[in-house]
């Protein structure tokens, strides 16, 4: 095999179970497909609604969200995976990501370059190494591991919704720095100050702009939207028991019944003026598929970080 660069059409084939969220400009796949290449900057405008994909940093400039990116890094390895894939009609969905560290964010018009290396296969799951740079710098490191699944077996999983609405609404002026498309909480449903826990509540909506991206005809709820979840109930959890500084937590996103959905260890959020940074997250371990219209329930407990 040769080196091989795919633009956003050639990705559609090589990502089925992506579309308006497809983020790269282009993949660079090494002869021997174990490592690829991204290169991806967002104009004001995008064709394809990338922007959606922006917050505010403290000085109010457009920039990429910490999930997002770190979606955009794990993307940049996963066409390495389709000549197998597809043999088995199959697509790669997401069990973990780890080691996760920001240095800073980059300006969503400023070009990033995402860089994935395969570094371990076994029993059906593949291993990244993943770095984005931007300007000669580094941006974000994290380590990938991904499975697969049929779109059969994703399209298995039942919806469940809340089967009442209990909590108090969340104050969108915490969040001012980000559009309430990304934000991913949407009430208080219990709250202990002297454990510093928060339990909020989410439900995936039905028409939420990135439904049409994620598995087209088997919507899924985006594995890093689940991760933002935490972090937004993590800086809820901050705000109501007045912390000053940056904060640690570990989080869990569960079914009402009480089913695990998604393991969060040791997120870390600082500050960029008077608004939050994921600067680490030690794991994410995803164990459940969230579908449209499921509720969900984020826990955080939540202390001070001492770097």
């Amino acid at each position: 095999m040769s080196e091989l660069t795919l633009d956003p059409h050639a990705l559609e084939s090589f990502l089925p179970h992506r579309g308006s969220n497809l983020l790269a400009d282009s993949v660079t796949l090494s002869a021997d497909r174990t490592s690829a290449t991204s290169r991806t900057c967002v104009r004001t405008g995008d064709p394809r609604g990338r922007d959606i994909f922006s917050r505010r940093d403290g000085s109010g400039r457009a920039c990429w969200g910490e999930p997002f990116l770190a979606e955009l890094m794990a993307l940049t390895g996963v066409p390495l995976l389709h000549d197998e894939l597809s043999k088995n009609g199959q697509v790669a969905v997401f069990s973990m990501i780890s080691k996760i560290a920001y240095h800073f964010l980059p300006g969503l018009d400023d070009e990033v370059i995402g860089y994935a290396k395969i570094v371990r296969q076994r029993s059906g799951f593949s291993q990244y190494s993943t770095r984005a740079e931007c300007g000669g710098r580094t941006v974000l490191e994290a380590e990938v591991m991904s499975g697969a699944a049929t779109f059969a077996e994703i399209m298995s999983a039942p919806v469940r919704p809340f089967s009442s609405t209990p909590g108090t609404p969340v104050d969108a002026g915490l969040f001012a720095w980000k559009s309430p498309s990304v934000r991913f909480v949407d009430r208080v449903v219990e709250q202990d100050a002297a454990a510093g826990r928060v339990v909020c509540a989410y439900t995936y909506p039905t028409d939420h702009p990135f439904v049409p991206g994620h598995f087209p005809g088997s919507p899924l709820m985006m594995g890093v939207t689940q991760w933002s979840a935490a972090a937004d109930a993590t800086w809820v959890a901050r705000r109501l028991f007045g912390f000053t500084g940056p904060v640690v937590s570990q989080c869990r996103i569960l079914r009402e019944s009480g089913a695990e959905i998604l393991d969060v260890r040791d997120l870390v959020l600082t500050l960029d003026g008077e608004t939050p940074l994921i600067s680490h997250t030690k794991r994410l371990a995803f164990r459940e598929p969230v579908r449209p219209g499921d509720g969900i329930l984020i826990e955080a407990n939540v202390r001070p970080y001492q770097p």
